[in-house]
């Protein structure tokens, strides 16, 4: 996918929802500060930074984003606001290894994570 096919639509429908635009590059990382980072790139580009909190899973869980089921200290909780709203929370589990994790994920699980936490 390159960008000129959504540029294309972008600029014939200039509402068109991220949701119905063709699939950009994905990338998924850990930030300096901890953060997991999900960045769709663009146009447009659509980002989406998850906050890390204090703890790791008790017992083996399932990662929100590669859908693998490892044990707990693998896994770490995040969150972030939910379309902008900091009284809306979501909350979830995902690998602490976001490069190992990046590698078992598929695109279309991270744009789904990154699209239901920007556009709800």
């Amino acid at each position: 996918m390159d960008h000129e096919e959504r540029e294309m639509i972008l600029e014939l429908f200039p509402g068109t929802s991220p949701e119905l635009l063709p699939l950009g590059e994905i990338l998924y990382y850990r930030d300096a500060e901890g953060r997991v980072v999900i960045l769709e790139k663009g146009p447009p580009e659509l980002r989406l930074e998850l906050e890390p909190l204090p703890g790791t899973a008790h017992g083996p869980q399932v990662c929100e984003a590669c859908r693998r089921h490892l044990s707990g200290s693998a896994l770490g909780f995040f969150r972030h606001p939910v379309g902008g709203k900091d009284t809306h929370l979501r909350y979830l589990v995902l690998c602490l290894d976001t490069a190992s994790c990046a590698s078992h994920a598929e695109p279309e699980r991270l744009r789904e994570i990154l699209l239901r936490g920007i556009l709800t």
